[in-house]
């Protein structure tokens, strides 16, 4: 905390501060992060008592933008580019931690590239806290007030408040998001499915028809042509359906994962009645097709083995980052694994190690404390 002298002000704090508000549960259910965060920069100035606040959110690794300003005068602060470094925020984004000053104009703590914009909107003292996650950045929240003074331990934990209800905002709508957008690519695939097995098969026949009828007449029969034109028109048709399939079914690198897993589990569960549950436990880095598929095998060899000899009433695959990869469990409640001589594996099993190990992953398989299995997939993001 930076520690100046100044005319202290000490303010009220709401007692509404340290309570689960009805309007925080209808952050949590938005789907827009930027709307989630605002919709807590709104309520700053009254439970902590500052006179004006914003939120800078990142533009990139190095850098914050500001903006949703509550209770300012002026345009000033809107828009102000922050690199990591310059100003009260920037310091805040280098050391992730609060800070304040009581006067923004004077301080010597802090470098003065914005302080024609604080003097333009008439700022005091401003304190700055960082929104963050399981030290992930979502941005920096600011409280000011327009005349010199010191900030309070109280008005700085309600400010630390807000900044992780808005971090933990912003992680529920990109989650929510993600799923909704995974959600969308299955329906997609699901249409392309059933586009190919309508559509592509009715052009198959009427192509078919058409060559048949076309050898039934007689060669210089004045059909023949025009048959021979609808012939061609039924073959630039599939074409154009397979390339709309392709299309359709191919979703974006961002969800390809999630996409995949979510169909291997429903498959498994049509097969087999087991219910087979997804959860995406954090947000999943972009992999390369390489990763992905080598996931994708290892969990279907792993549900395959489940299917076989696990007995078990459900399966629960989860997909989160760890040591800079990603890594999807796939957890039964089965009989546990069989009894093996020596140390060896299925071949299915050292099959799923050996496509790992080529994309530099590796497979774990652990017995559950209440007697299932365990295979943990692992690959570098």
């Amino acid at each position: 905390m930076t520690d100046e002298a100044g005319r202290g002000r000490e303010r009220p704090l709401p007692n509404a501060l340290f309570e689960l508000t009805e309007g925080y549960g209808q952050i949590l259910g938005l789907l827009d992060q930027s709307i989630a965060m605002h919709r807590v920069v709104d309520d700053v100035p009254e439970i902590s008592g500052v006179d004006v606040a914003w939120v800078g959110e990142p533009d990139g690794a190095d850098r914050i933008v500001l903006g949703h300003t509550v209770n300012t005068r002026t345009p000033a602060v809107n828009g102000l580019v922050v690199p990591s470094g310059c100003g009260l925020g920037g310091q805040v984004m280098l050391q992730r931690r609060p800070l304040w000053v009581s006067d923004y104009r004077s301080s010597d703590t802090i470098t003065h590239h914005f302080k024609a914009q604080a003097e333009t909107e008439g700022l005091g003292a401003m304190i700055a806290v960082p929104v963050m996650h399981e030290g992930r950045l979502f941005g920096v929240l600011y409280g000011s007030n327009r005349e010199t003074s010191t900030f309070s331990d109280r008005t700085t934990r309600a400010l630390e408040q807000a900044a992780s209800r808005a971090a933990a905002a912003a992680v529920v709508a990109e989650r929510a998001r993600h799923a909704a957008e995974v959600a969308v690519h299955e329906e997609r695939r699901r249409l392309a499915l059933e586009l190919h097995d309508t559509m592509g098969a009715m052009l198959f026949s009427l192509g078919a028809g058409i060559r048949t009828l076309a050898d039934e007449l007689p060669p210089e029969d004045a059909v023949q042509a025009r048959l021979s034109d609808l012939e061609e028109q039924a073959v630039q048709a599939a074409a154009a359906l397979r390339v709309s399939l392709y299309a359709l079914n191919a979703p974006p690198e961002q969800v390809a994962l999630g996409v995949a897993l979510r169909g291997d589990c429903r498959a498994f569960q049509e097969r087999t009645g087991v219910i087979a549950r997804l959860i995406i436990v954090t947000e999943v880095p972009v992999l390369a097709a390489a990763p992905v598929k080598a996931l994708t095998n290892a969990i279907r060899e792993a549900l395959l083995n489940v299917e076989k000899h696990a007995r078990a009433r459900s399966v629960v695959v989860s997909v989160f980052t760890l040591s800079g990869g990603v890594c999807v469990t796939i957890a039964d409640d089965g009989v546990g694994l069989p009894p093996v001589e020596g140390h060896s594996r299925g071949l299915g099993l050292s099959a799923m190690s050996e496509r790992l190990e080529r994309v530099g992953g590796k497979a774990h398989i652990l017995r559950n404390e209440d007697g299932g299995v365990t295979v943990q997939a692992w690959v570098p993001a």
